[in-house]
């Protein structure tokens, strides 16, 4: 083992501390001797180290790091193509599409919704996770961006068809209660005891329609013990 080996088992460990010290004083070796690591290897503890400051909660500090191990990662894309280290066999390297998310993560609570879009828009969709594409799906809703919202909350829908957050952000985008629940049918009719999930789907749909009465009978079909008194 390395010693880039030593901190990324640091940082499964959840050594976020000794995480953070180690990989500075390493970056801070590397950028006097540039010959010290791989690109890949400085990729990496760009990002654990980046990962060790968002676990502090320094999300701007965080946001500003992830950037600069994505633009190590573009060094190393380019490297890597005249020369593979036995590191990047041994080792899968951190996920540039995490770092993505890690970065709009940073610009979300700092309350960069735009920002965060942008980096979350840069990503191709055949690449983007269901957190990806729920992360997305939020930001557009807030912004105003209902079609697109739209789009991204029935793409989580297709990888995770019991993502019920997913379901109600459809659903609260005036989208009809059939076609959300055609969209789980299948999961729901090939596991036993989940057909209750059909009428949570109605009863949101009735609650998002302003049809309160509607939606509180949906809700007694689902549990019709739950208004009974114990005798």
């Amino acid at each position: 083992m390395n010693v880039v080996d030593h901190v990324r088992d640091m940082a499964a460990a959840g050594l976020h501390s000794n995480v953070r010290i180690v990989s500075s004083l390493l970056l801070t070796m590397s950028n006097n001797n540039p010959e010290l690591f791989s690109p890949a290897q400085k990729y990496q503890l760009l990002v654990y180290h980046a990962d060790a400051i968002f676990h502090d909660k320094e999300y701007r500090n965080a946001a500003c790091k992830y950037s600069m191990a994505l633009q190590q990662k573009k060094v190393l894309s380019k490297t890597s193509k005249v020369r593979t280290t036995s590191f990047t066999i041994s080792f899968s390297l951190p996920s540039e599409i995490e770092v993505k998310y890690k970065i709009a993560e940073c610009y979300t609570i700092l309350k960069l919704d735009k920002d965060a879009i942008a980096v979350l828009d840069g990503i191709p969709s055949r690449q983007r996770t269901p957190k990806i594409n729920m992360m997305l799906a939020n930001l557009y809703r807030k912004a105003g961006q209902e079609r697109s919202a739209v789009t991204s909350y029935k793409e989580v829908l297709r990888q995770c068809p019991l993502a019920l957050d997913a379901i109600i952000g459809l659903l609260s985008l005036s989208v009809k209660g059939a076609e959300v629940a055609s969209m789980t049918m299948d999961v729901i009719q090939s596991i036993p005891n989940l057909d209750w999930l059909s009428v949570w789907i109605k009863a949101y749909a009735f609650i998002h329609a302003g049809d309160n009465q509607r939606s509180w009978e949906g809700g007694c079909s689902i549990y019709p013990t739950s208004t009974q008194s114990p005798g």
